[in-house]
């Protein structure tokens, strides 16, 4: 893992550089806003004509409906940001510049991916935040810790989505190549939760954990977190390998 901190501040530099730090955080802090507010306000948006009659709305179904939303557009997200996190430095050749200097392919993977990570806990921390006093103002207390340990495993599963991610980058020089790999795997794993025998280990399960946190409840779903965990590194030493035995 040669050069691993190295690489890692290059990586931050580039995150900041390119505002991708910064479009990450912004986009988890609006939709943590608006979560809360668009329930709240739902009643009046709908045409006066509609026959809907909406139920009333609590902190509990503003919290539910921010954690869907972070598994669903927090996986598009991970992927258009990660996507190219190595094609894109090996369309450009700069991949291999980078390698030739005393630094090994497993410290140029792990770098990336925990850039990434911190890039995308602190879009998490802006949007668990906004989303916490968004609903404590219009609907009252969301929960407290519950709310930030459920904000915490939906994290989880987005990590995974970034090294999945990563290990698709890997593969391809083009970047769209990388993404739509990225789109089918995670969806196909995702849809794995909603299979009888694969449901207490499918990563997918994470968000269903995650929300039932948040809700104040839920048993740990011990088996979805190993196999995401196992996954996530499996995916890293793909990535380290493939690269490895790239010609760049």
């Amino acid at each position: 893992m040669a050069g691993f901190l190295v690489l890692f501040k290059k990586e931050m530099k580039d995150h900041l550089r390119t505002f991708k730090l910064l479009i990450v955080a912004a986009l988890f802090f609006v939709f943590g806003l608006a979560t809360p507010l668009l329930l709240k306000y739902m009643a009046a948006l709908l045409p006066a004509e509609a026959a809907i009659v909406l139920p009333e709305f609590t902190a509990m179904d503003a919290v539910s409906e921010y954690i869907d939303t972070v598994g669903q557009v927090g996986l598009i997200a991970a992927i258009l940001v990660a996507m190219g996190a190595v094609a894109r430095e090996r369309e450009a050749g700069t991949a291999a510049m980078t390698l030739s200097k005393p630094v090994g392919c497993g410290a140029f993977i792990a770098a990336k991916l925990a850039a990434l990570a911190l890039t995308f806990g602190t879009g998490m921390a802006a949007g668990a935040l906004g989303c916490y006093g968004y609903t404590l103002i219009l609907f009252g207390n969301p929960g407290g810790f519950s709310f930030f340990a459920a904000s915490l495993v939906a994290g989880l599963y987005l990590f995974f989505c970034l090294a999945i991610t990563v290990m698709c980058s890997s593969f391809f020089k083009s970047q769209m190549a990388a993404g739509g790999l990225a789109l089918v795997s995670l969806i196909s794993l995702a849809a794995t939760s909603g299979l009888p025998l694969l449901k207490d280990y499918s990563p997918g399960a994470l968000i269903a954990w995650s929300r039932a946190i948040a809700l104040g409840g839920g048993e740990t779903p011990w088996g979805a977190l190993s196999v995401s965990a196992a996954l996530s590194v499996l995916a890293a030493l793909i990535g380290w390998q493939v690269l490895k035995a790239k010609e760049l």
